[in-house]
C-alpha cells in the first residue's frame, strides 16, 4: 500500500489469515532500503516478496529501523538480516532487554525465551534524512521516527474509529509516561502517523 512517493505500508502482515494490524513500512531513501519494524516472526518471506514486488531486490535493504524490541516489532528482524545483510538500529535503553541488562513485562518476556536477537546497532546521535524521537513509556526504550512527511509511531499509539489514542495499557511499562511521550509527538510537524496497530491516519484532520 503506497502511503507516499517512495513510502508503503506493507502487505506482508495483511495477507489472508494473517493477525491484521501488526504493521512494518518501507521507505526508500538515499541509503537504499529502510524497513521500520518488521511484524510478528513467520512473516519474513513476505516481506522480501513484497520488496520484490515492488520493483526492488532483497539486497537493495539496507537497514532496519526498530521502534521498539517487541516481538511483533524484531520478529523476522534477525531472518532479514541473515538473507540480506542489513543493519538493525535500536535505542540504548531498547538494547539493554535484548542483552537482558532489562527485564521485560511477564506477560511478554515467556515470547523471547528461545529468541535469538539480530546483530544490532545503536541509533547514531543523527541520521541523514530521519529524526529519532525517543518516546518511552510503552517500553523503556521506544521511539518514533520522523521521516518528511510521516512518523512512524510504533506502539506511541494506535488507531481506531478515526482518532489516535495510546498504547494497551495491559501491555505498557509506564502508561503514565506513554502519554506523556505521545503528547510530546503529536506537536511535532507531520502529516501521517503510521502506526503498528490501526491504519494509518492525517495528523491534520484529527
Amino acid at each position: 500500500m503506497k502511503l507516499a512517493e517512495n513510502i508503503w505500508l506493507l502487505e506482508a502482515s495483511r495477507a489472508k489469515g494473517r493477525a491484521p494490524g501488526f504493521h512494518c513500512y518501507l521507505v526508500r531513501d538515499n541509503q537504499g532500503l529502510t524497513l521500520i519494524d518488521t511484524s510478528l516472526p513467520g512473516r519474513g518471506e513476505d516481506i522480501l516478496a513484497e520488496i520484490r514486488e515492488l520493483g526492488f531486490l532483497p539486497e537493495d535493504l539496507h537497514r532496519i529501523f526498530l521502534t521498539h524490541t517487541d516481538m511483533d516489532h524484531i520478529g523476522n528482524a534477525r531472518m532479514l538480516q541473515e538473507q540480506t545483510s542489513c543493519q538493525v538500529y535500536v535505542s540504548a535503553e531498547e538494547n539493554a532487554y535484548l542483552t537482558g541488562e532489562r527485564a521485560r513485562l511477564p506477560q511478554k518476556a515467556e515470547m523471547f525465551r528461545d529468541f535469538v536477537p539480530p546483530k544490532v546497532e545503536i541509533y547514531p546521535e543523527k541520521l541523514e534524512e530521519y529524526q529519532v524521537i525517543p518516546a518511552p513509556g510503552h517500553t523503556a526504550g521506544h521511539v518514533c521516527i520522523l521521516y518528511q512527511d510521516c512518523l512512524f509511531a510504533g506502539d506511541c499509539c494506535s488507531t481506531e474509529s478515526g482518532s489516535v489514542t495510546g498504547p494497551r495499557a495491559d501491555m505498557t511499562e509506564d502508561m503514565e509516561k506513554a502519554i506523556q511521550s505521545l503528547q510530546k509527538v503529536s506537536l511535532y510537524s507531520f502529516g501521517s502517523w503510521c502506526p503498528c496497530h490501526g491504519m494509518p491516519k492525517n495528523h491534520r484532520e484529527l
